[in-house]
């Protein structure tokens, strides 16, 4: 999909050096007429990629990206401020910019911002001592199109990063001379850098130095031993391009105006909605209702206060996991301690620094992201398969060649929380119906559905022409999304697991209850690759890759490891 950019500016000249390399990349450019017309320009152009002169940005009394970013329609773009002064980095994301070009730049910095948009393979960086480390992600990443760099220390990868401007920096904590929180700290400080995600690695479990890493700004740490289904996961959420759709809440409670305003502002500038009350009774009716991705409380207010407020949220199964940090003028231990007991994720003492209150916020998201994460997947991956078939049945269960089709919609427990049931029904419904026509319509044939996740076996008794539906079946479903993603806020993402295999196909179960379903590790193999495939794409075993290559012509191949002790797949992307 080609791509169209905005640029804002009054200086020709930056405009048309902004122009000149959008041109140089096949972007269609409209250029703003005049700052009092901006917003009715943008309403015309619905840009994809949007240039802000900061001196723009300056002429305006009210934060014009968080007013850009908070418009429906125009929330969807790509925010990149540029100016001529490098000190306009530090402004440009206190405000909320997704990236800031120094005028002049370098190719890399406006190549890191294509690879975003356009989810192109990201660059990783990882800082280690040893090639282990390096060797590991980059086995492990290559299906998720992750290209590795290397540096042996803070020093190099400081270095390396001012000149290719990597997508991600995963970094050891135990390093030569500056460890991993001292690197983080100074890519967070840098004017040009600051913006790139930082992941720290760690073999202790010390949780003074897991918040040493967050005080330098890590976006994440993980704790050794690297798991590469786990954490190449997570990886890759954290580089993908920025989400359409669904902005961060939160919920500002306080019975001062000036608080709430400060407050507010802050979590503008970040990019949330929010939503104010003066009081506990206020602030929990609209986190009911609106169940916010975090609340910042008062302490003293009046009809509710901060600690009944609290208490009330933890009994509720609609907001009791919802973190509360929790704004007070009180600073004595017993306050923090009654805090903590209700639950508080973090305590703030007035007068405080909206940098503390941000930065305990951007923690509070990571840890949130991860709970979600890791509760999606443990519900949507376990397995029911029946393993022992009923006495006087085997004479209804066959063995068959056929391709199994896996595909499952990528954190479909998240997209559950952001929409409600009733929307999230109308679109998992219309998701099944679409996919669900494409198998049939292939003389596939669905074996079950559970949850949001589809699985389905070809078996017209042709192997060759099984592995070529399912793999056209894959390609119509991804084809489907793209277009469906691209003017449908409820973005959907799925993976897709293909295997050939030998499988017992009949009525597995009970007397009580039958069910007509395939049993053979060939499924589990499926879903295997399903779940290790990155969004948006599809894995195949070797054994189907070997009935369709004279049709997808040479393709790479990955291994995709299994359970201790079971040999690794073979496996190729679509």
């Amino acid at each position: 999909m080609a791509l169209k950019a905005f640029v804002a500016s009054t200086s020709k000249l930056l405009s048309k050096f902004v122009q000149d390399v959008c041109s140089a990349e096949d972007i269609a450019v409209t250029q703003m007429t005049k700052e009092s017309s901006l917003f009715q320009d943008l309403q015309s152009a619905l840009p994809d990629l949007l240039f802000l002169h900061a001196s723009i940005i300056e002429e305006f009394d009210d934060n014009i990206i968080a007013r850009i970013k908070a418009d429906d329609q125009l929330s969807r773009a790509y925010i990149v401020v540029f100016a001529s002064r490098p000190e306009g980095a530090e402004f440009a994301y206190k405000i909320g910019a997704d990236a800031f070009l120094p005028i002049p730049f370098k190719n890399e910095q406006f190549e890191q911002i294509l690879r975003l948009i356009l989810n192109l393979p990201k660059h990783i960086l990882v800082v280690s001592k040893t090639e282990a480390l390096p060797n590991t992600v980059r086995e492990s990443g290559a299906m998720y199109d992750f290209n590795v760099l290397w540096a042996h220390s803070a020093e190099e990868a400081i270095k390396i990063a001012g000149e290719k401007f990597p997508d991600l920096i995963l970094s050891e904590y135990a390093l030569p001379q500056r460890n991993g929180a001292v690197l983080s700290k100074l890519v967070k400080s840098s004017h040009l850098l600051g913006h790139i995600p930082v992941v720290i690695m760690m073999e202790s479990n010390d949780e003074d130095l897991v918040e040493e890493c967050f005080e330098a700004g890590s976006n994440d740490v993980f704790l050794f031993p690297f798991d590469r289904h786990k954490h190449i996961h997570l990886i890759s959420t954290i580089v993908k391009p920025p989400r359409k759709g669904h902005k961060y809440s939160a919920l500002v409670v306080d019975d001062s105006v000036t608080i709430r305003h400060v407050i507010s502002k802050m979590f503008k500038q970040m990019g949330f909605t929010v939503l104010t009350a003066a009081d506990g009774q206020e602030g929990m009716k609209l986190a009911v209702q609106h169940r916010p991705d975090i609340i910042t409380s008062d302490y003293d207010m009046p009809v509710m206060d901060g600690w009944d407020f609290c208490a009330r949220l933890r009994e509720s199964e609609f907001t009791q996991h919802i973190p509360v940090v929790m704004v007070s003028s009180r600073d004595t231990n017993t306050d923090k301690r009654k805090a903590q007991s209700l639950g508080v994720a973090a305590y703030l003492t007035k007068p405080f620094k909206t940098e503390d209150l941000e930065k305990i916020v951007k923690a509070l998201v990571v840890q949130t992201q991860r709970r979600k994460k890791e509760e999606t997947l443990e519900k949507y991956t376990s397995s029911d398969a029946v393993t022992k078939l009923s006495e006087g049945l085997s004479n209804q269960v066959e063995e068959r060649n056929v391709t199994i089709f896996s595909s499952n919609i990528c954190e479909f427990g998240k997209k559950f929380d952001w929409l409600g049931t009733e929307r999230t029904i109308e679109v998992l419904n219309e998701y099944f119906r679409v996919v669900t026509s494409m198998i049939t319509e292939r003389t596939g044939v669905i074996d079950s559905i559970m949850g949001d996740e589809i699985l389905a076996r070809f078996d017209s008794g042709d192997p060759d022409t099984d592995a070529l539906n399912a793999i056209d079946t894959a390609v119509a479903l991804l084809e489907h999304l793209d277009a469906y993603n691209s003017h449908d806020t409820d973005e959907l993402e799925v993976r897709i697991g293909i295997h050939s295999d030998r499988v017992l196909v009949g009525n597995f179960g009970s007397a009580e209850r039958l069910v007509y379903s395939m049993l053979g590790d060939g499924v589990n193999i499926a879903k295997q690759l399903q779940r290790s495939t990155a969004p948006n794409t599809c894995l195949f075993s070797a054994d189907t890759y070997a009935y369709v290559k004279d049709t997808v012509g040479d393709l790479q191949s990955y291994s995709v490891p299994r359970k201790s002790g079971e040999r690794d797949i073979l496996a190729y992307k679509l």
